[in-house]
C-alpha cells in the first residue's frame, strides 16, 4: 500500500470545516440574492425590508466565520494548509460584509433608482457566488479542488466584466452627472459592489492555490 494511502487512513475525516464552508457559501448566495432584489426595488420602504434582511444575513455570516476560526484555532490536523483556510474564511466573510456596505450606502442615500449598471455587476457577484457554492458543496477533501478549475475561471471572468462595467459607468458618470451630491453617492455604492466582487475572485484565488499546491 502506498504511503499516501496509508496516511489518508491515518487522518481523521474532516466532519466540520467543508460543512461550515457550505453554510457559509449558502449565506453568500442568499445574500447577494437579496442585493440584487434590493438594487431592482424602487419602493423606498420596501427596500428596508431587503436591508434588514442582509443585516441579519452578514450577522449569521458573522458566526459561521466565528465557528470556522474556533474549529482552525482548536484542530490539529486540518483538511488543508492552515493559512488557506484561514485566508478562505476571511475572504467569503468579506464578499457578505461589502454586501451589507452597500445595502447601508444605499440606505442611506435614498436615491430613488439604480442604473442598470449596478444590477448587472449584482448579478455577476450572485453568479461567482453560486460558482463558490457549486465548488464547495461538491469538493470531500482538498485534492477534489482540482476538478474546479473552470469554476475558478468563470468567477475571474464575471471580475474582469465587472472591472470593465465600472470603469465605463465611472466615466461617463463623471461626464454626464451634474448633481455633485448624487456623484459621490453613485459612486461610493458602485466601490463597494466592485470590492464584493474582488473578494469573490480571492475566493477563487485561494481555490487556484489549494490547486496548485496538491499538484
Amino acid at each position: 500500500m502506498k504511503l499516501d494511502r496509508i496516511f489518508s487512513f491515518l487522518v481523521p475525516k474532516d466532519r466540520k470545516f467543508f460543512p461550515l464552508f457550505c453554510q457559509a457559501a449558502d449565506n453568500m448566495v442568499h445574500t447577494s440574492e437579496l442585493l440584487i432584489k434590493l438594487i431592482r426595488e424602487g419602493d423606498l420602504v420596501k427596500r428596508l425590508e431587503y436591508i434588514a434582511a442582509i443585516r441579519e444575513a452578514e450577522h449569521v455570516g458573522d458566526d459561521i466565520t466565528k465557528m470556522l476560526l474556533d474549529e482552525l484555532n482548536g484542530t490539529f490536523i486540518t483538511p488543508f494548509d492552515r493559512e488557506d483556510i484561514h485566508e478562505l474564511i476571511q475572504t467569503m466573510d468579506s464578499v457578505v460584509d461589502y454586501i451589507h456596505t452597500t445595502s447601508k450606502r444605499i440606505h442611506f442615500y435614498k436615491l430613488p433608482h439604480f442604473p442598470e449598471e449596478f444590477v448587472q455587476i449584482a448579478d455577476r457577484i450572485h453568479s461567482a457566488n453560486k460558482e463558490i457554492l457549486l465548488v464547495l458543496r461538491s469538493v470531500k477533501n482538498a485534492t477534489d479542488f482540482s476538478k474546479y478549475h473552470e469554476s475558478c475561471s468563470r468567477i475571474s471572468t464575471y471580475e474582469s466584466e465587472v472591472d470593465d462595467i465600472y470603469q465605463q459607468y465611472l466615466a461617463n458618470l463623471f461626464d454626464t452627472e451634474n448633481n455633485a451630491i448624487d456623484l459621490i453617492k453613485k459612486r461610493d455604492i458602485l466601490a463597494s459592489l466592485e470590492k464584493a466582487i474582488d473578494k469573490c475572485d480571492d475566493v477563487a484565488n485561494v481555490f487556484s492555490t489549494i490547486i496548485v499546491k496538491l499538484s
